[in-house]
């Protein structure tokens, strides 16, 4: 832990507290403005510069939590400028919507301030989208004086980001929609019996601006997000699963001239996905930067084993260190073509990531092989060990980086893990468990989880996810008595078979 924030520390260089103090500023600034507006507009003494310099301290507080939180929290983000700036956006947008309707007794509640949370929950996450509501609910508040506004708004915003999730489905905002209408109904009820009541008809309104609000919100929400996340160049789910469907030009070719590659990236999707539901992850990310982790290996698709169906292997002629070269440009080459394709950029970075700085162990064990065999030496003596260690493991090395997030560490263990599990000549359980354990251990020993969130139990987790289910795929059939009677007749030669 100690580590990392290290780490964190050390990234936050001179350029970030310039940007980030630009971008605070002009947050501070905007908020200010729009909270003082009424009061700048009459200014004439001493105490209206007061009012002015407390809506100040105000936004100056709010901001410098949010940033805080930010850096603390969610520092994935910390670097993507379109993601701080829509949060400033939809902060100052709901602020500035209920300074406008501030002094009416239900205009407040007809503002849709909860699909701030919304929006924000299905194009960053959650986390980000329960802080932002909270502070909108803050404003809210302050602005109106009231504190059933204040828990109106927070505790209405914060149960539709619960229900919205990633947003994945239309039914997912009517739900929201409705879930936030309940919970707004309940808190104008409970704040009606706490003051002792209230006139029937203003309490009537209230609970149809609290549906209105609701619904306004989630319908909002539901049309905006997909041009926001647009504007704003953030993948949304939508996105996503498009990308998914199998009549994606780029996976029409995958399938069409690396067919190998093809199934083995819908395997690794399948693998991934629910290891990353496993520990939380996002597994809709997870499963599509999968299907398209390997797309360089369309360059030239007959250098990967996969591909060459039981054919010549062209790595058994050449040196290892030209094989090794020929692994590592399908990662480049993979960018080429994600870009040409127009892949969103968040797709893209799984694509050097899925390999990271590991070593290509089988061509370099084969270099050390020829290097001891060249010195005249078996590889176990001194001699040949020697000579052994003069071999450059970095240029069998993957140029990185290594993974920066769970569902990029998750996705380098299923790349892996499938293609070994596959090449083993026993599937039963021991087997199984013991290439996925070794494969873990050999990631995690070479440091290749150093830039990432991941912890042991998560690993742990993902392991299990990883036995359950290929155990599940390498499952041992029934011999049926027509397939045994196919597969020896195979065997018979022709003359005896045409007989």
């Amino acid at each position: 832990m100690l580590a990392r924030r290290g780490s964190q520390i050390l990234a936050f260089t001179r350029r970030d507290a310039v940007r980030l103090g630009f971008l605070s500023t002009l947050l501070v600034a905007g908020l200010t403005f729009v909270l003082a507006f009424n009061d700048l507009r009459s200014m004439s003494g001493t105490e209206d510069y007061l009012v002015v310099f407390g809506w100040l301290l105000l936004s100056i507080v709010v901001v410098t939590t949010l940033m805080a939180w930010m850096w603390r929290f969610r520092s994935r983000l910390w670097h993507r400028n379109n993601a701080m700036l829509l949060m400033a956006l939809a902060l100052l947008t709901a602020t500035t919507l209920q300074v406008i309707t501030g002094d009416g007794a239900v205009a407040p509640y007809l503002v849709p301030t909860f699909a701030v949370g919304l929006l924000l929950s299905v194009l960053l996450d959650s986390g980000v989208a329960s802080v932002v509501t909270a502070m909108v609910a803050v404003m809210a508040g302050v602005i109106t004086g009231s504190m059933e506004l204040a828990a109106y708004t927070f505790l209405g915003g914060l149960v539709g980001t619960i229900v919205i999730g990633r947003g994945e489905r239309l039914s997912q905002f009517v739900q929201a929609g409705a879930v936030i209408a309940a919970a707004n109904v309940a808190v104008v009820t409970a704040f009606t019996i706490i003051m002792g009541g209230r006139d029937l008809e203003v309490y009537l309104q209230l609970l149809a601006a609290s549906a209105i609000s609701a619904f306004g919100a989630a319908i909002a929400a539901a049309g905006t997000f997909a041009v926001l996340g647009s504007l704003f160049g953030i993948t949304t789910s939508y996105q996503l699963l498009e990308l998914a469907n199998p009549t994606q030009p780029l996976l029409r070719r995958l399938l069409l001239e690396a067919p190998g590659t093809y199934h083995h990236s819908l395997m690794v999707g399948n693998l991934a996905e629910q290891a990353a539901e496993a520990i939380g992850a996002d597994a809709l990310v997870t499963r599509v930067a999968a299907y398209y982790h390997d797309i360089g290996k369309l360059y030239d698709p007959m250098v990967f084993i996969e591909n060459q169906a039981g054919g010549e292997n062209i790595h058994d002629e050449l040196p290892p260190e030209e094989s090794a070269a020929m692994i590592v440009g399908h990662v480049a080459r993979g960018i080429d073509i994600a870009y040409q394709y127009k892949l969103p950029k968040a797709l893209i970075g799984y694509i050097p990531q899925h390999h990271g700085t590991a070593l290509m162990g089988y061509f370099y064990a084969k270099a050390r092989q020829i290097a001891a065999e060249e010195a005249g030496a078996p590889l176990t003596s001194k001699a040949g060990k020697e000579a052994a260690d003069k071999v450059d493991p970095r240029r069998f090395r993957h140029a990185g980086p290594k993974p920066q997030t769970r569902e990029a560490a998750i996705l380098m263990l299923a790349d892996s893990v499938e293609a070994s599990v596959r090449s083993l000549a026993s599937h039963d359980e021991p087997a199984i468990r013991a290439m996925v354990s070794q494969i873990i251990s050999d990631r995690l020993i070479d440091g290749q989880f150093d830039e990432c969130d991941l912890t042991l139990r998560d690993l742990d987790r993902i392991r299990e996810s990883f036995i359950e289910q290929l155990l599940a795929m390498y499952h041992r059939r029934i011999a049926y008595p027509t397939n045994k009677i196919v597969e020896l007749e195979s065997r018979r030669p022709a003359e005896q078979r045409g007989a």
